[in-house]
């Protein structure tokens, strides 16, 4: 029996543009009560939850007959909708196994050898949202982007850490850089670590400076800590950081301090954005991220939603990003209508890839290569994926299909080298029998970057 609470009215102060809007919200809860993991839950007002033993999971499961990425409960308009997201072993409804249900308020789901209880507040919390359908390069009309923008507004005024978390490809780097283009920081730099690249032999010298330095090099040179003294530092991936710098990087966040090769500290005046999209709550749990330091960086939370919980701003999106490119690309409402159907395992990326290629192959003549690209991305439920090329080009017109073997290439080519040679650029240089800058070029060309592939099999799966 869940206990009746009263109504709450949250009210949030923004800067508004357009009219403001009150929207319900309710908090859920998803909780195991059997199996190995029993006790361990998760409540929350975010509209989606994944579950599995992946450990960027929102729910972590420790049980061996559990998929990586098991299934997710994400909160519609219509209900909690449940969807098996390609388990090995099924998720179960009432004994009946299942790939996508709708959910009631205290329906137990079973997957592997843990029952999960899935609960919902009977009353809802009332926020009030701006208006406004972007916050920088974001652009959204839904309700979870506008209060996305609202809570990251006002975040923006307050002199705060940020953690901003969120599945690959649902624009964290954007959200940064939006927060401290409206924050009283505005005017000072903004300096982006990635930490998937971070070695941990040379990451005291690029975050914090103050090492002696190799023959040769500046002797002066500092960390980015330093470069962005009065600005944001952004700490992309930060969960990624080994546990030895993670140590590190709490003292300066402490002390607000970095040493230098006087050995006299220098203070550093900066606002830390770090991202993820891991579950740090659950690394903290298995000892691989610091709770101290999760703690500094979590002083602010907010999650930026995958694209396929918020279908309807597919459209504005698409428009807002094919304005960006170098070559104009037909928008039709077939078009729309496919992408639409498709689940954008890579998110926001993942849309201004497929814009991207489809622009390329419609300034060859192509018109109706962007349709097809879709076509070739949305399946019926159920069905297999493609994977063979023949495959996918045999039912195509001799020049359509080279066009499209030429122009996936590249990028295919280079991302399965840098997974076979486990993303080692040295490696990866003897393979191709490229010079380690031509790789670089090409890389950056067909817009791979290293942690993008790093994550890809996790998406995939």
């Amino acid at each position: 029996m869940i206990e009746s609470r009263p109504e709450v009215t949250e009210t949030v102060q923004t800067e508004q543009e357009g009219r403001a809007t009150r929207i319900p919200i309710h908090e859920w809860t998803v909780e195991v009560v059997s199996g190995p993991d029993k006790g361990k839950k998760v409540v929350t007002r975010d509209a989606l939850v994944r579950v599995g033993s992946d450990p960027a999971s929102d729910l972590v499961l420790g049980d061996a007959t559990v998929s990586r990425r098991h299934l997710e409960i994400e909160r519609t308009t219509h209900g909690l909708m449940l969807r098996d997201t390609g388990s090995r072993n099924g998720t179960f409804l009432d004994g009946r196994q299942v790939v996508q249900a709708y959910l009631s308020s205290g329906d137990k789901v079973e997957l592997g050898k843990t029952k999960l209880a899935v609960r919902l507040a009977p009353r809802p919390t009332e926020v009030e949202v701006a208006g406004a359908e972007s916050f920088g390069q974001l652009v959204g009309s839904s309700e979870k982007m506008r209060w996305v923008f609202t809570e990251l507004r006002r975040i923006a005024r307050e002199d705060m850490n940020l953690l901003l978390e969120g599945e690959t490809g649902t624009g964290k780097e954007l959200a940064a850089r939006a927060v401290h283009q409206h924050s009283v920081r505005r005017h000072g730099a903004f300096k982006v670590v990635d930490c998937n690249l971070i070695s941990e032999e040379k990451a005291e010298r690029e975050l914090f400076g103050g090492l002696r330095a190799n023959e040769g090099e500046d002797k002066a040179a500092r960390g980015v800590f330093e470069a962005a003294r009065g600005g944001t530092l952004f700490l992309d991936e930060v969960g990624e950081l080994p546990l030895s710098v993670q140590g590190k990087l709490l003292r300066v966040l402490d002390t607000r301090e970095v040493p230098s090769l006087d050995g006299q500290p220098v203070a550093v005046d900066v606002r830390v954005i770090a991202s993820t999209h891991r579950n740090l709550e659950e690394d903290v749990r298995q000892g691989r991220f610091r709770a101290d330091l999760y703690f500094r960086l979590a002083v602010a939370r907010v999650r930026l939603p995958p694209l396929r919980t918020r279908r309807d701003d597919i459209p504005a999106l698409a428009q807002a990003l094919s304005r960006g490119l170098k070559s104009t690309v037909e928008l039709t409402p077939q078009t729309l209508a496919l992408f639409d159907g498709y689940d954008w395992p890579g998110n926001v990326r993942e849309l201004r890839n497929v814009l991207e290629r489809g622009a390329l192959m419609q300034e060859t003549g192509n018109s109706s290569w962007l349709d097809f690209l879709a076509q070739s991305a949305v399946r019926p439920e159920g069905a297999a994926p493609q994977t063979s090329v023949s495959a996918l080009v045999s039912g195509m017109p001799y020049h359509e299909a080279k066009d499209r073997v030429l122009a996936d290439f590249e990028r295919l080519y280079f991302a399965e080298v840098m997974r076979s040679v486990g993303f080692d650029m040295k490696a990866a240089e003897q393979r191709t029998g490229l010079s380690m800058q031509s790789l670089y070029r090409l890389l950056k060309k067909n817009g791979l970057r290293l942690k993008d592939l790093k994550n890809a099999e996790g998406l995939e799966k």
